[in-house]
């Protein structure tokens, strides 16, 4: 009884919404019960044979059957309600169209979580919602111990830019104490409000330079070895050439032999 009572209000407040398309009308409705939402397109009448439907949620097909009837059902995920969809009965030649809008409160996502910057230089921290309605307000803060820091185009160092779907905060000249931490930015619409959190983590100029030092030390050691080697072993080589140049040729031993045997005689 409570189930059926739901899903009354949720006629009575959303209504139903009618979309058109090629020789015929669509009627759309979207239906509350519990923590689910429902949407549900009725062709009112057919001179073709209805070979399928899609549903679509933007330009991403969410989902798409092959069956015959004149009404098709969509249950929405819960994650990303609020939004515009459109149901396509397919036929040919053409396939005919409605659009059904599911407002709610903004979803807003960070980008990334966790942004890595280096001092002195520039990070950007993104937010974004496909939110519908779509984001009228946007705002950045710098979330400290004494409270929230309204960041904005006349904080120092700071841009701001921003669209309906999404934000970009652009911090100039990076202080590693003064701008390392967490910050949030929040979307408001007619729904509702919502913000995501972004923890910036940032790192010294030099701490840039160690992997380039560690490869540059390890380039001049190896140097260092192949020179040491080198030199080791040319001392050799020239004591063997001196050593063949002393020694006494091997002829001239038998020649004096035979000379002192002659003077003796």
């Amino acid at each position: 009884m409570a189930a059926a009572l739901l899903v009354l209000l949720g006629f009575t407040l959303l209504g139903i919404e009618s979309g058109s398309g090629a020789g015929s009308n669509i009627s759309t409705s979207i239906r509350e019960e519990g923590s689910r939402t429902r949407l549900t397109c009725t062709l009112n009448s057919s001179d073709t044979h209805v070979l399928g439907h899609r549903w679509m949620k933007g330009d991403r097909v969410l989902q798409e059957d092959a069956a015959p009837e004149l009404t098709t059902e969509y249950e929405v995920d819960p994650e990303e309600r609020s939004g515009q969809y459109s149901c396509t009965f397919l036929s040919e030649p053409a396939g005919r169209t409605a659009r059904v809008t599911v407002k709610g409160p903004p979803k807003v996502e960070a980008v990334d979580s966790s942004v890595l910057g280096i001092e002195g230089e520039r990070a950007v921290l993104v937010c974004k919602s496909e939110s519908f309605p779509p984001i009228t307000e946007w705002a950045w803060y710098k979330i400290t111990e004494a409270g929230d820091q309204v960041l904005n185009n006349k904080s120092k160092n700071t841009f701001v830019v921003s669209s309906e779907t999404r934000t970009e905060l652009h911090r100039h000249g990076l202080d590693l104490k003064a701008d390392a931490g967490e910050y949030a930015c929040s979307g408001t619409n007619t729904e509702g409000v919502d913000r995501a959190l972004i923890t910036l983590r940032l790192r010294s100029r030099l701490a840039a330079l160690w992997p380039f030092l560690g490869v540059l030390t390890e380039v001049v050691v190896m140097v260092i070895i192949i020179f040491a080697c080198e030199k080791c072993r040319k001392p050799e080589v020239v004591l063997d050439e001196e050593d063949t140049g002393s020694a006494p040729p091997k002829s001239s031993g038998p020649h004096t032999i035979d000379k002192d045997k002659r003077n003796a005689n």
